[in-house]
């Protein structure tokens, strides 16, 4: 993987391939990065000049550490940058979107005219924009439909992450929409050595059975004008679904152990993937260890997605409240357990071919669901034998999807 070694800020310079890559929180969700890296592994791979500029709230030290495969320079997030983000825009091949949970208005109403408005004026910059593996819905109000119909409009290609989201925006646009499976399938991997290490340094001895755990604060405030971020700094979600939270997390406490008890000598190791303080991750996590002593609990806030991806492969089993970690799990052949929140895990679920769907995030709020959620990871550990190899195929879906969008994006010259 070649160094980065443009300045921050610095414009990439006219290039046969070069590219502007934006997408999502990729800077602190590891989900989001998982993507971003998997798209820029498959673009080096396939075009190994390309010249890829990122959009990132990170300075440019952070992201040389990333070490992204083809990025040669970044540009600041936030208004007062977007006509420099624009300005770059017109000296590149092309746009890419690239992907993320983006076209919804389940966080906030003004998230679809925000990203409407983001990739109309994208394309008066530069027409070969193009949106990958997108995550859409819900899409419940009608002018979010509207500013979705706007979104297609304004991209040359536009693909979703799964048959769900397909199937809410062509009901919202009104034509096909095609499916790229989740770049994160791409991600390479770190060396499984270093994650060896990791849990040595965790005190978690080699061979250990590990039930591997992201949770998330859930039961906030949904669908409002001010984003869920917003909020959270203001503290406007303070204190709000409280108790329903407390009675998941010792819903989920006592699956825990009852799931460990059946496994000799299991442990508990918890991944928060997103712990930025108004998600809430790391204290849902921690919240949880202190319910489980007997386990030995260990949290791991990991900032790397490919070593991530080597832990997920020393567990046994992985419990989910993110997505991204049941994907980089089933990746390394370890059986999942969703703990869903929205249509996205549904729709990982029906990609993978898995015959249980995810249980329900409220439902352990509400109601009394140890009994089920033991069954379901006693039978992902059965069923789940093969999920790496259909981890595997969408790899190969994903790659050749994005490999299909060089033509559109004036990395390639189409095909005659």
């Amino acid at each position: 993987m070649e160094s980065v070694q443009k300045p921050a800020g610095a414009l990439a310079g006219p290039s046969e391939a070069s590219l502007l890559v934006l997408g999502g929180d990729a800077d602190n969700n590891l989900g989001d990065q998982a993507i971003l890296r998997g798209v820029c592994h498959a673009l080096k791979a396939q075009v190994p000049d390309v010249r890829i500029t990122l959009v990132s709230a990170l300075p440019w030290d952070r992201i040389a550490e990333r070490r992204i495969p083809g990025v040669c320079a970044v540009l600041p997030r936030g208004l007062r940058h977007w006509p420099a983000v624009l300005a770059c825009a017109a000296r590149q091949s092309g746009v890419l979107l690239a992907g993320g949970g983006l076209l919804q208005d389940d966080d906030s109403r003004i998230k679809m005219p925000y990203w409407a408005a983001r990739l109309q004026s994208l394309r008066l910059a530069n027409p070969a924009l193009v949106a990958v593996s997108v995550g859409a819905g819900p899409l419940i109000h009608a002018e979010s439909r509207w500013f979705a119909r706007r979104v297609a409009d304004a991209t040359r290609s536009l693909s979703v992450r799964d048959q769900a989201a397909a199937q809410c925006l062509q009901t919202a646009i009104g034509r096909q929409v095609a499916v790229v499976p989740d770049p994160a399938f791409l991600l390479p991997v770190a060396e499984s050595e270093a994650a060896e290490v990791l849990l040595a340094r965790l005190g978690i001895p080699s061979g250990t059975p590990l039930i591997g755990v992201t949770f998330r604060r859930w039961f906030h405030v949904r669908g409002g004008v001010i984003p869920h971020r917003l909020r959270g700094r203001l503290g406007l979600d303070r204190g709000q679904g409280a108790a329903a939270m407390q009675r998941c997390l010792d819903q989920f406490a006592s699956a825990l152990q009852i799931l460990a008890n059946g496994m000799d000598g299991a442990r508990l190791l918890l991944l928060p993937s997103y712990p930025l303080p108004h998600e809430g991750d790391l204290a849902a996590c921690h919240a949880l260890a202190q319910r489980l002593p007997k386990l030995q609990p260990r949290i791991s806030v990991i900032r790397d997605a490919g070593l991530y991806k080597a832990v997920c492969g020393r567990l046994s089993l992985m419990i989910s409240a993110r997505m991204h970690p049941l994907i980089l799990a089933a990746s390394m052949g370890t059986p999942i357990v969703g703990l869903g929140y929205n249509q996205k895990f549904d729709g990982l679920f029906r990609m993978l071919d898995l015959p249980d769907a995810p249980l329900s995030l409220g439902r352990l709020g509400v109601e009394d669901c140890v009994d089920e959620l033991v069954h379901r990871a006693r039978g992902a550990l059965v069923e789940h034998a093969d999920i790496g190899r259909r981890a595997h195929a969408l790899a190969e879906r994903a790659d050749a999807g994005i490999s299909a969008l060089l033509p559109s994006l004036g990395l390639v010259e189409p095909a005659r």
